[in-house]
């Protein structure tokens, strides 16, 4: 089962957002599960992550997707 964790850091650290690049104080990461494995986390400045939660929760439409095809043209 695929699913998306929010965690908390016990103390918020100002790093680079994963999305915006802006340097902020994160006070939580995004946690990706594929079965019972990590695959992945995005550290996220608040408004980016309210952002990705309402796409989550299905708040926000999703415009536009793309497909990297892993580099293949």
């Amino acid at each position: 089962m695929n699913k998306v964790e929010i965690q908390p850091y016990h103390i918020a650290k100002r790093y680079k957002c994963n999305l915006c690049d802006r340097l902020e104080k994160v006070e939580k990461r995004l946690v990706i599960w594929q079965q019972s494995q990590v695959v992945g986390d995005l550290l996220l400045c608040s408004p980016c992550l309210e952002v990705i939660l309402k796409i989550i929760e299905g708040e926000q439409q999703v415009i536009e997707e793309w497909n990297f095809k892993g580099g293949e043209e």
